[in-house]
């Protein structure tokens, strides 16, 4: 069974900030996640996956362990949602499947759903998972002292109210496109093992949870040797017959990429989330397979406005006009990628099939250029105006080397057309924090994001101050825009209201869309049904299998 109360969308970032940043017709995959090809087998239980992974987890207890990607795509295996996620969302808002909801039903004003929790589910150490575990976990993710980094994902419930064991209703402030995403966003925990800890305690206190730890998803915590390897061991008492079929997933820190692409050679790991697209022919020559699907990212040279330079939307467009994405893509990402067009995906539901991207056009950059008064006074090779070079810094992050190589080209680019754009590197937390209080000219960055499209997060005014707005764009009718699609519960007429802001956003180029890339994971001959999709890199992991023993 698939839920689908409104068919829209779901209201979060699935990563935060720079490198960042399911409903009825059936539970038919639009967007099928990356699949391995083989020929068709009985699937076998037991053995051991090995995986390489670039960074250690940042804790057990997800309401205080980060919100970084590796970290929710590991701790996702041993605690369930209420629903999952599914990756269908390409001619529709994504559906949810239920996992520890059996039935729901609204109220007939939307305001209010009854949920009746599935039967004989359990946490590891036997006792059952109730109604109360869930309202719990709301209070805890709401508490203002443990400070949740998702806590306003549940601004919209007003209450969660325990009927009995197994029953709930859920209160709604208002009726909006997105109270079911709300409401699923963060796990389940153990009322029963974590509640004698105060939440008032729990950051300082990280560790207890290790201790105290008790699971309901398909796997538990065997070990974890910190900056080494994580064990999960199979969940014995998982309520799914059968599943899952490993017995046991390692995944093991390897920080260098061509250090986890040398292991899986060597046939010492089985899986790797994430290649660079220049490996991809080499391993598969070497017969490894590779699992690709399209990442839910673009890629953007974010203008800050509040800037002289920047100040001008057609001067914007004129420096869009004057980057060849293509040859970006070509060189950095072997055509894997696409050129993006705006905020919203070109493989979502809400894009605009008909927006093309702003073509490479140099002759037209300039043209836009000398109308706005820059030219050549001096003949020194760099536009000016007024006396003032059109010169600029263009900031980047350490630790990425594509993002890094991208700047490079897009200086060159610039370059050809008289401007100067001075790449400059900076360690992450040192660009976010300069972000944040808009201290740059531009910023090359790219966010990781849902399938929500609410654009608050990056383009309302609003979000210059409590968000990330980190270009100071304002428009106020992308903000009314915004507003109106965010409470739009009629499908066709948010997407009429989504493709609006497109447009103006199109036209005014706050950012220059650079690219969408695919994601490319790689896995051994041996690994069979592993999906790994845009919800996670470990998508029903408790579907794959080994097909020999280890």
């Amino acid at each position: 069974m698939c839920v689908e109360p409104d068919r829209s969308a779901t209201p979060r970032l699935l990563a935060m900030v720079v490198a960042v940043l399911l409903l009825v017709s059936g539970c038919q995959r639009h967007e099928v996640p990356a699949e391995i090809s083989t020929e068709p087998t009985t699937p076998r239980q037991g053995g051991t996956l090995v995986v390489a992974i670039s960074n250690d987890i940042q804790g057990i207890n997800p309401l205080i362990s980060g919100l970084d990607t590796q970290t929710t795509a590991v701790l996702d295996r041993l605690f369930l949602h209420l629903f999952e996620e599914q990756s269908d969302y390409t001619d529709h808002s994504p559906t949810f499947e239920p996992r520890l909801v059996e039935n729901l039903e609204w109220s007939p004003d939307h305001t209010t759903l009854d949920l009746l929790l599935r039967s004989g589910v359990s946490w590891s150490d036997g006792v059952p998972v109730t109604a109360d575990d869930v309202r719990w976990t709301w209070q805890a993710q709401t508490d203002p002292e443990l400070a949740w980094g998702y806590a306003q994902s549940k601004e919209n419930i007003r209450d969660i109210e325990v009927i009995d064991r197994l029953r709930l209703k859920i209160h709604f402030h208002q009726r909006s496109p997105s109270q079911l995403a709300e409401l699923n966003e963060g796990v389940i925990l153990p009322k029963h093992a974590w509640s004698e800890l105060p939440f008032s305690q729990w950051r300082s206190n990280g560790s207890w949870f290790v201790d105290h730890l008790v699971v309901n998803g398909p796997f538990d915590l065997e070990s974890w040797t910190r900056q080494e390897q994580i064990v999960l061991l199979r969940n014995a008492t998982y309520h799914e017959p059968g599943l899952p079929r490993l017995d046991r997933v390692v995944l093991r820190v390897v920080p260098q990429k061509q250090n986890q692409i040398g292991e899986l050679l060597a046939g010492e790991v089985d899986f790797v989330e994430q290649i660079p697209p220049a490996e991809m022919s080499r391993l598969e020559q070497r017969g490894i397979q590779i699992l690709r699907f399209w990442a839910r990212q673009f890629n953007y040279i974010c203008w800050n406005t509040s800037r002289p330079l920047f100040a001008d939307a057609e001067v914007r467009r004129a420096l869009s006009l004057a980057i060849d994405r293509q040859e970006i893509i070509d060189t950095l990402w072997y055509g894997f990628a696409r050129i993006a067009v705006s905020p919203i995906l070109t493989s979502t539901w809400a894009h605009d099939p008909d927006l093309q991207p702003l073509p490479f056009d140099l002759e037209a950059s300039r043209q836009i250029l000398r109308s706005r008064g820059w030219s050549d006074t001096d003949r020194d090779g760099l536009l000016d105006k007024a006396g003032e070079p059109f010169s600029f810094e263009l900031m980047t992050n350490t630790g990425s080397q594509v993002r890094i190589d991208a700047a490079v080209m897009v200086q060159e680019h610039l370059r050809r057309a008289g401007i100067e754009a001075r790449v400059r590197q900076l360690e992450f937390n040192t660009v976010v924090s300069r972000a944040l209080e808009h201290d740059f000219d531009a910023l090359l960055g790219g966010w990781d994001i849902d399938t929500s499209l609410d654009l608050t997060y990056a383009f309302h005014s609003r979000s210059i101050d409590e968000g990330y707005n980190f270009g100071q764009y304002s428009d106020p009718e992308v903000d009314r825009l915004i507003e109106a699609a965010a409470l739009e519960t009629d499908p066709t007429e948010r997407v009429r209201l989504l493709r609006e802001i497109e447009s103006i956003l199109h036209r005014s180029q706050p950012y220059t869309f650079l690219w969408e890339p695919q994601r490319l994971s790689a896995a051994s001959q041996r690994l069979r049904d592993a999906t790994p999709s845009t919800v996670s890199p470990y998508f029903r992991l408790r579907e794959w299998w080994l097909a020999e023993a280890d």
